[in-house]
Parts: C-alpha cells; structure tokens; sequence
C-alpha cells in the first residue's frame, strides 16, 4: 500500500475530490499543533490524504500562497511521512499553451518567478529548481500538457513576472507548487503536480474574473483527473 498525501489550498477545489473518495476528517493533532484540515481514507488500495492549508480566521478566506503551502506540506510530512506528494490546484496559462480546464502537469524542475536576487548564488537558489518526477503511466487516459509549472505570490502578471515566466520556459502560473516541492525535496519524497486552468493570463479579460467564472469548470476536471491519476498510481 502506497501512502499518497495531497496538497490542496482550497476548499472549493477539494471538497468534491474528497467527497467521491469517501474520505474521513481527521481530528486535529494536537502534538503538532496542527491548523490544517486533513482528510484520510483508503482509495483503490491505497492510502489517501488530503491536507488543506485551511482557512484564515481573520478574513474567512482559503489560505491560499506560497507560505501557508509549505507549512501544510512540512506539517503533513511530519505527521504522516508519505510515499508521494501531489499539489492539486488550479492554475493560470498563456493562450498559445492552453484552454480554460486543460489539464498541466511537468517533467521539469518547478521554480518561483517572483524570487529575484540578482547575487551570485542567490539568485539559482531564489528560483528554487525544485525536482519532480513523472511517470507516464500515472496520466494513462488523461488528456494533459507537458511544461513547466512556476510559483508566484500574486494573481496578476506585471511584467517582469511575465519576462520571469517566459524565460523560464512556463506553461502554468499558480501559487504553491514550488513551495510544496521544497518541502518534498527537504524529506527527499517524491513530488508531481496535477493543475487546471482558470485563466489565460495573456488575454485582455481580467484575471480575476476568468478565475471565478471558471473556477468550478477547472475543479471539476482537476477533480476528474486526479481520481483517475489515483487509480492509474494503484494500477
């Protein structure tokens, strides 16, 4: 049996997966002084955990971001120390690349594109080059993209985050994965992430408002594929 833990920073994206997967809340750790919403359960022979980054309790909202990912994913890790790791998650895309709920996974290292210190050293280290894995017969039957997946802190895309993602060669723009991957890498666990497009961050529309409007379109495949990507993994 394969320990599989999940990392999801919203509800909303997470609370249909969970639910199909006959999932069972966990009580909170109180060792760990743990304020992550965690779901556990077995799923076709495997054993599953989704780890939420929770709410914040002084604006009601998903504790979406960089920060709040590595500290669920370095306190899951602590808690369960998993075979695997996945970030599921939504994602923005350039237009040339993708549609709106296309599926984006990676071969290549995820790295952060609003990390810039221009040292010696520091700035390979800024950008994270953090590793994953992938393994074909994991997405059997999953119509998905290959390309890189870079981190940033914001929804919007100035410029030099624009000039920072094409030169790092990105397909999907979103806010946790590098974040997960550091922790994963830290434990040397193995890590891959599965996201759905909510926007094109290329197109003269809003961000904001293609995110919302196709935020359930987007979960809804997210959580399509990765209930098939689980059974692929049992297989």
């Amino acid at each position: 049996m394969k320990k599989i833990l999940i990392i999801m920073a919203m509800e909303a994206e997470a609370m249909p997966i969970i639910e199909k997967l006959g999932l069972k809340k966990l009580p909170i750790n109180e060792k760990l002084h743990s304020c992550f919403p965690r779901y556990r359960g077995e799923y076709e022979g495997n054993d599953i955990i989704i780890s939420l980054n929770g709410k914040s309790k002084e604006y009601g909202v998903d504790r979406i971001g960089t920060e709040y990912a590595a500290l669920n994913t370095q306190s899951a890790i602590i808690e369960f120390f998993p075979d695997l790791i996945i970030n599921a998650g939504t994602c923005g895309a350039f237009s040339a690349d993708a549609n709106i709920a296309d599926i984006i996974t990676t071969d290549q290292p995820a790295m952060y594109h609003d990390h810039r210190v221009p040292i010696e050293g520091f700035a390979e280290f800024a950008r994270g080059h953090y590793p994953t894995i992938h393994r074909p017969e994991y997405f059997e039957g999953v119509d998905f993209k290959l390309g890189v997946v870079t981190t940033g802190s914001s929804l919007d895309m100035p410029q030099i985050d624009e000039e920072h993602i094409r030169n790092n060669k990105g397909m999907a723009k979103e806010m946790e994965c590098a974040s997960v991957a550091a922790a994963a890498q830290l434990h040397g666990i193995d890590f891959f992430p599965i996201k759905s497009v909510t926007d094109l961050i290329d197109v003269e529309v809003d961000n904001v408002e293609q995110f919302l409007e196709n935020l359930n379109k987007a979960s809804a495949k997210l959580g399509e594929t990765l209930i098939q990507v689980l059974k692929n993994i049992s297989n």
